[in-house]
């Protein structure tokens, strides 16, 4: 599980789009992502520091065993959806 809190929403859109090859945002600033091996973790750790300013942001990766990643309590429906920037011009 990732979760993130970045000041730059420059940054913040780049870690998401980063986080979401790995797997999905179930909160606005957390990813539940599948790293099958060590070296994926570690990748994805290093990849992480190249796109965040470790003087401002913070992201939390936090190691999950399968059982207790399939032991998740989710409590109410509300879907998180992906937010897409836009313009209104008149």
């Amino acid at each position: 599980m990732v979760t993130y809190d970045v000041a730059d929403d420059g940054r913040r859109q780049r870690l998401a789009t980063l986080l979401s090859a790995y797997g999905p945002r179930v909160q606005l600033s957390v990813f539940e992502c599948r790293l099958d091996t060590p070296k994926a973790a570690r990748d994805l750790r290093g990849r992480i520091r190249e796109l965040i300013d470790a003087a401002e942001d913070q992201v939390r990766v936090y190691r999950l065993s399968a059982e207790a990643a399939n032991q998740v309590a989710v409590i109410g429906a509300r879907e998180v959806e992906e937010r897409a920037d836009f313009w209104i011009v008149r």
